[in-house]
């Protein structure tokens, strides 16, 4: 928590009586600056932040938007991202402008926050808004999911069982559904038990060790 101090008055010691005991709060005129206690800020990028993005929850799309979007400007990667949401979604009641949105993307990936990585490996991977480009695509997908993102995982995993833009290979698809699942992902559960089906014994084995491997590779991303 980002703390504010506020100055106690610096006159005469306070004596205060405790079930028979004496704590001494002690101020000595004289000293700069005085004695300090701490409370929390309103005004910080973190706390602005979540103002925003209660607002955005909440329908407030004005308040969100003035609040987000000087945080972005700033480069806050998490207001960035946030924005970028606002922009891509026709039901934000904000102006869709994808162009936009992408940009604010591409900046907060380039921060290292993995949702932003993911989301913007996905508008390459589909190329809805932007062409597609299937190295670009699994290049952001791989940064998220490195950073322990399931939805990315189970993205990458896609990418390896089509073969989209590389060579078909279903131990690294097991692999990536394998560890996207084992984070919650309800998809990649369902993808990797259909793939099973379709692999053989050798390709299994494979597919097992390639996700313990996976697996070591990843480093979740601090909060």
């Amino acid at each position: 928590m980002i703390e504010q101090a506020t100055e106690v008055p610096r006159s005469k010691a306070s004596l205060v009586v405790v079930a028979g005991g004496v704590i001494a709060l002690a101020l000595i005129a004289g000293l700069s600056g005085g004695y300090f206690v701490k409370e929390s800020r309103p005004d910080t990028a973190d706390a602005k932040l979540q103002i925003a993005l209660r607002a955005f929850r909440s329908g407030n799309d004005a308040s969100a938007l003035s609040l987000l979007t000087p945080l972005a400007d700033e480069g806050n990667a998490r207001a960035q991202y946030w924005l970028a949401d606002m922009y891509e979604d026709d039901a934000s009641g904000v102006k869709p402008d994808l162009a936009k949105a992408q940009a604010l993307l591409e900046k907060s990936a380039a921060q290292g926050f993995a949702p932003a990585e993911r989301r913007l490996g996905q508008l390459y991977l589909r190329g809805t808004t932007t062409l597609q480009d299937f190295g670009k695509a699994q290049t952001w997908l791989h940064k998220a999911a490195t950073a322990g993102d399931a939805r990315a995982e189970e993205q990458l995993g896609h990418i390896y069982a089509l073969g989209l833009g590389v060579p078909q290979d279903r131990a690294q698809a097991y692999g990536w559904y394998e560890n996207a699942a084992l984070h919650g992902d309800g998809l990649a559960e369902r993808l990797r038990d259909d793939l099973l089906k379709r692999m053989s014994p050798t390709e299994i084995d494979k597919g097992e060790q390639t996700a313990k491997d996976i697996a070591a590779s990843i480093k979740p991303a601090k909060s």
